[in-house]
């Protein structure tokens, strides 16, 4: 069974979605209006809540679909189509149904996942926070004045990224991280992930403290001047790679 659904962009200036096991994509189109479509069991796309009230666009799973329902063979796909010129804010959250995101642009965008795994491309925000716990993170084209990155064991990977300020967090996940314009500043807190970092500076203020992680900085001269990128792991390396076009 499907479901199609629009809504006023005009009205809506914030996103807010909160799924159990279904997958959701969003993505810009060149459409007027928001667009939901849902395709699934009857049963489940019936019971799918989709309302927008005073700005906010919330679409959601019922509260026994975050609990009964998650060790079964379930299947549903939640898309919603943004129009090109909509700016707002974005709450997304999935459990074990993957997340894919693209070419949103706004304020405040939070897109978290736990077993899903979670995909971002062209996402262009003022604070930028991406999370998994299990699921693989990987994104790409990104630009947030701040972006937050978190996983626990989960792959995280991000591939042309211009922020001022970026702070990551992970457990035993490795960490591969492309900036495509020096930062401000760079934070890293991991156990035992190892951290490679690419940027296209000369020069940073590059520091690990760790039990047994070593510190590398091909391309790059360590001292007071340029970006500072810091990181504190028990076990985890640090690689930061300087020049024009390094890749982690």
């Amino acid at each position: 069974m499907s479901r199609n659904e629009t809504f006023d962009a005009a009205a809506v200036t914030r996103l807010d979605v909160s799924l159990a096991w279904a997958a959701l994509e969003m993505t810009v189109d060149s459409v007027a209006r928001i667009q939901l479509i849902v395709a699934g069991t009857p049963e489940d796309v019936e019971d799918l809540k989709a309302e927008a009230d005073q700005g906010v666009l919330s679409v959601a799973q019922p509260a026994y679909g975050l609990s009964t329902r998650l060790n079964t063979e379930r299947w549903m796909q939640v898309t919603l189509r943004i129009p090109e010129d909509w700016k707002g804010e974005v709450a997304c959250s999935t459990m074990s149904g993957i997340l894919r995101a693209r070419g949103l642009s706004g304020s405040d965008f939070s897109l978290s996942t736990i077993s899903g795994n979670l995909r971002a491309s062209a996402l262009n925000a003022m604070t930028l926070s991406l999370r998994t716990v299990s699921g693989g993170l990987t994104a790409s084209d990104l630009r947030a004045d701040s972006l937050s990155l978190r996983t626990v064991s989960g792959a995280l990977t991000i591939e042309r990224a211009a922020a001022r300020r970026l702070k990551a967090t992970t457990v035993s996940a490795d960490l591969s991280l492309d900036l495509t314009e020096p930062p401000e500043r760079v934070d890293i807190t991991s156990v035992s992930g190892d951290t490679a970092i690419a940027l296209p500076a000369e020069s940073a203020a590059v520091s690990l403290r760790a039990v047994s992680g070593k510190l590398r900085t091909p391309g790059l001269t360590p001292g007071d001047e340029g970006p500072v990128i810091s990181e504190n792991s028990v076990s985890g390396s640090l690689t930061v790679t300087g020049g024009a076009t390094g890749e982690a």
